[in-house]
């Protein structure tokens, strides 16, 4: 009888059976063998093609994919581009502050007002109080307080943690060397949009605009924010471009140096000067008294007007070497001719009588330059006549706005011939009647110094891209006024000027050089009728060396104090500036001695000439001619005004009148002046805070 097993001696039994080496033939490994081999090689080809497939059929797809989940896209700022002078020293240049900026809402939903405002006030000592009172009591999320935030400051307005309150980084515009220039650079307004000088003129090339740009992240954070591990947001990509003035930051030092000792001594109404370079009309340097640092709150507009482009005066004596030139070129003079002059007094109307400050009997042309005669430029003139005047007047780009990249440039006033009287045209012979700017008289000048070829005057050289490639470059287009044994000839007799007994620029010398110049000493037009008989501009035009001119320069001084001649007044500022310049550039003296280019640290200019000037009364016997002054009347000067009452003027003056912004004007596209009826004046208005 069988005996039945329990299940657990067969689960034993089973278990015996499992842990016995397993009894096989050599035929059922390799069998075993080729099977297993198969199925790898299957499982490798699939894995192969699953490869191909994702890296080269879907590459694109999965790519996007990957792109999805890991890149991210950032919004950049617009950067301003920098300004830049000829040797690419940075003149002005962007940089990132700190903003305070409230919740005024939520400040006063959680009763935390008193608060916000003593700490405001612990780390800001300088807010007034009300004015932070007032910005926290109106209903608004969004509120930026008017202040400058230092890093430091920054730090402790984070560790303060106070509700409603958040810094805000904004793009900040620095003038690293102050008042330097600061008439040709201007300056930018609080939303970072040019309003003055290069600033305003090349807005559009300096802006930049706000884009896109991609970066890729990891998946993990650190403190909370992602981590970059490849790629970057390219900052290139929103940049504005640079603006490389024809400006050398040294010589602009000089002249404002000059400028400073000038301003001191004769403490005018306002002063300029200018330093062309002659062969390619690039400004060298420009500076204006009144002036101001770009870097800080304006006190008065005054100070932002570039007289020496957008002011116009009579030239007065200087336009006497344009009238010669002129006789000269049209064949009605010789060089050696002389001209009787009456002994200093000539009845040239029955009203109106010619004098000479110093009396003479008979000068030849180059005296009559060099004693800066009426009488005999008058002479001269009639060899020409009023047309002829008028026309060569017009060949030197008077009457004419310069196209320099500056706003605001006036065109001066040289009215139809037709309208002369004939005491109005003997004034304008010796450049009384007309008005210029002191960059036209420079430019006009420079002609004669540049063999009778005109150069625009022009202060951008190039523009250039982020990369450092140029996207414009300025290309001068020279214009043939006179020939250049015309203009060789002028320039010659000029230096009678200064190198002669009888000339009325002596102060003018410069050791080891001869100077071709011209001084003036004009009075200044009443827009009543005539002429004031106590104010005076001085001014003196030079070029050096006269052989083959490096410079000219110009210094002009409106009404100056204790004395008004341009050899007096003008004259030893150009001799002392021309001698610094000629020592920069290392130009050979008379002697041939090189000079070794003298390394001049860049000043900044004396805060205290951001004030007004004022002069005392000096009297000369007046010039010839009582008329009225038609250039002081036509546009006003809007400065100041709000915009109902500018528009009111505009209308009054006939033209159209655009208006930007908000608050008072502070700035306008045409100087007061002369101006045509119906033309667009362009009026900048900021608020007055």
């Amino acid at each position: 009888m069988n005996r039945k097993v329990p299940l657990w001696e067969r689960t034993r039994e089973a278990a015996r059976e499992a842990l016995r080496p397993m009894r096989t033939s050599g035929h059922a490994v390799r069998r075993r063998t080729r099977v297993v081999a198969g199925a790898l090689c299957i499982a490798m080809l699939g894995l192969g093609w699953r490869a191909f497939d994702v890296a080269v059929l879907k590459h694109d797809e999965y790519l996007q994919q990957g792109n999805r989940q890991q890149l991210r896209t950032f919004r950049l700022r617009a950067g301003r581009g920098d300004i830049l002078d000829r040797n690419y020293v940075s003149l002005a240049v962007n940089n990132q502050s700190f903003r305070v900026v409230l919740n005024p809402r939520l400040i006063r939903g959680q009763r935390r007002e008193a608060e916000v405002l003593s700490n405001l006030l612990s780390i800001f000592p300088d807010l007034e109080p009300d004015y932070v009172r007032d910005e926290l009591s109106r209903d608004k999320a969004y509120r930026m307080l008017r202040l400058k935030v230092a890093p430091e400051e920054a730090r402790q307005l984070r560790d303060l943690k106070l509700p409603g309150i958040r810094l805000e980084q904004k793009p900040e515009r620095i003038y690293p060397r102050g008042h330097l220039a600061a008439h040709l650079l201007g300056r930018v307004n609080n939303r970072g949009i040019g309003n003055l000088g290069v600033e305003l003129a090349t807005n559009e090339a300096l802006k930049g605009r706000d884009t896109t740009s991609p970066a890729f992240y990891a998946a993990h954070r650190g403190r909370g924010k992602q981590l970059l591990v490849e790629g970057h947001p390219d900052p290139a990509l929103s940049r504005g471009n640079d603006v490389v003035l024809t400006i050398d930051t040294a010589i602009q030092s000089m002249a404002e140096r000059e400028l400073n000792a000038l301003v001191a001594k004769w403490r005018p109404v306002g002063a300029s000067i200018i330093v062309l370079e002659p062969k390619t009309g690039e400004i060298l340097a420009l500076t204006n008294r009144p002036t101001f640092d770009p870097n800080h709150k304006i006190a008065s507009v005054n100070q932002t007007r570039n007289l020496a482009v957008q002011s116009a005066y009579e030239p007065g004596s200087t336009l006497k070497a344009i009238t010669v030139a002129a006789a000269l070129e049209q064949g009605v003079i010789r060089k050696d001719e002389t001209f009787f002059c009456h002994n200093g007094r000539w009845q040239y109307t029955p009203q109106h009588s010619i004098r000479d400050t110093k009396r003479s009997e008979y000068l030849t042309v180059t005296e009559v330059l060099a004693t800066s005669s009426n009488i005999c430029t008058t002479k001269i003139y009639e060899r020409l006549g009023k047309e002829a005047l008028h026309r060569w007047a017009k060949k030197f780009h008077f009457g004419r706005r310069p196209n320099v990249q500056l706003p605001g440039a006036a065109k001066g006033l040289l009215a139809d011939w037709e309208k002369w009287s004939d005491i109005q045209a003997a004034n304008i012979s010796f450049g009384q009647g007309m008005s210029a700017s002191p960059l036209q008289v420079a430019a006009a000048f420079a002609t004669l110094a540049n063999g009778g070829l005109y150069n625009e005057p022009t202060l951008v050289t190039q523009i250039t891209n982020a990369t450092g490639e140029p996207v414009w470059t300025h290309k001068p287009e020279r214009e043939r006024i006179v020939s250049e044994s015309t203009a060789r000839t002028t320039l010659d007799m000029l230096t009678a000027v200064v190198h002669t007994k009888k000339g009325t620029g002596k102060n003018a010398r410069i050791e080891g050089f001869r100077v071709a110049g011209k001084t003036s000493t004009a009075q200044k037009a009443n827009p009543l009728g005539g002429y004031f008989e106590d104010q005076y501009y001085a001014s003196f035009v030079g070029a050096l060396p006269a052989e083959n001119p490096e410079v000219v320069i110009l210094v002009s001084v409106d009404n100056p104090e204790g004395g008004h001649y341009g050899n007096q007044v003008a004259a030893p500022a150009f001799r002392r500036l021309g001698a610094a310049i000629m020592n920069h550039l290392g130009v050979a003296d008379q002697d041939k001695l090189t000079l070794v280019p003298n390394s001049v640290a860049l000043d900044r200019a004396d805060p205290r000439l951001s004030d007004g000037f004022f002069a005392d009364v000096d009297v000369e016997p007046r010039l010839p001619g009582q008329r009225p002054a038609p250039f002081t009347t036509g546009l006003p000067d809007f400065t100041g005004l709000t915009i109902s009452q500018s528009l009111s003027a505009a209308e009054k003056s006939h033209v159209k009148l655009i208006a930007t912004g908000s608050g008072l004007a502070v700035g306008q596209s045409i100087p007061p002046g002369d101006v045509d009826e119906g033309t667009n004046v362009h009026v900048h208005f900021e608020p007055a805070y």
